[in-house]
């Protein structure tokens, strides 16, 4: 795989990255940190990859492996809170609550639920980008829905 169609394949799936990123990490500081070490390795190891055809497959499957891995580094370091970003600009009050209820979720549940519900993904690819039984991630996204659901609905009231 030559560098432009490299490039070209992951602008066209940066924003379904940051989102992965950003669900697995809560933060998008480290979400941006977690995409370049992904892009890096995709990219020393874009010979491996078989079949041009599985490539957002493939380079999902590298982001959530690194995601994996800062969270296990995380585990060994007393981290400070996270700062609010000051260079975007303020969310709207439902997607404010929308946001910090489906970040109030533990991640076993946020994950599944992003990957369908904002990506797109079938729960039998969930499966396979999550090394999981299918049964699981379809427990898992409906345990996430109606969780999100009460969040959501004990906020409003």
């Amino acid at each position: 795989m030559d560098k432009e169609t490299f490039a070209a394949l992951v602008t066209k799936q940066q924003r379904q990255l940051y989102r992965i990123a950003v669900s697995y990490t809560g933060s998008s500081a480290d979400a941006e940190d977690v995409m370049q070490e992904a892009l890096l390795r995709a990219w020393n190891r874009r010979n491996t990859l078989r079949d041009a055809a599985y490539f957002s497959t493939w380079l999902n499957r590298i982001l959530i492996n690194e995601c994996k891995t800062l969270l296990r580094k995380r585990k060994r370091h007393v981290l400070q809170p996270d700062l609010p970003n000051i260079s975007t600009p303020p969310p709207d009050e439902q997607a404010a609550l929308l946001r910090a209820a489906l970040f109030s979720l533990p991640e076993k549940y946020r994950v599944p639920l992003t990957l369908n519900l904002l990506e797109g993904y079938t729960l039998q690819e969930i499966a396979s980008l999550l090394s999981l039984p299918l049964g699981t991630v379809k427990t898992r996204v409906a345990r996430a829905k109606h969780k999100l659901e009460q969040e959501v609905s004990s906020h409003a009231q």
